[in-house]
């Protein structure tokens, strides 16, 4: 076999190689996107849980009243991650000590892993925050 013809039955196969490379580095990058996003997300609503926690608490030592703590901590979890959502059982309030802890959750907004069945449950993102009332 000649030179020449080892090289005509590899026609092409740069093409291919290059085609497989760009494939795996999109699928690479989309996994990086939804990563970082779940990443954010979980950040976001820890950060939020802590915030509305310290408020309710906050609001209750001044008030008294576990409605309007309650809102309070609404209102701050909406204005930080609007869409996230207190969990059953998600504002528990210690009326001796005025200790306020809430767990929120929401979904991160994804490129992927939301439409994969195996992956969804990866881009549920729970924050607990826990908050006492301010002592001045």
């Amino acid at each position: 076999m000649r030179a020449v013809e080892r090289l005509r039955e590899e026609r092409g196969l740069m093409g291919k190689i290059m085609f497989v490379w760009l494939a795996l580095l999109i699928v690479f990058l989309l996994a990086a996107w939804d990563t970082g996003s779940i990443l954010l997300m979980r950040y976001k609503v820890s950060s939020a849980a802590d915030d509305a926690a310290f408020e309710a608490a906050s609001v209750y030592k001044t008030t008294h009243s576990l409605d309007q703590a309650k809102a309070a901590a609404l209102d701050q979890i909406q204005q930080q991650v609007p869409g996230a959502k207190l969990t059953r059982n998600g504002f528990v309030l210690d009326p001796t000590t005025g200790n306020v802890t809430i767990t929120i959750t929401k979904r991160a907004s994804t490129l992927l892993a939301g439409r994969i069945s195996f992956l969804k449950h990866f881009t549920k993102a729970v924050g607990t925050g826990t908050g006492s009332p301010p002592t001045l």
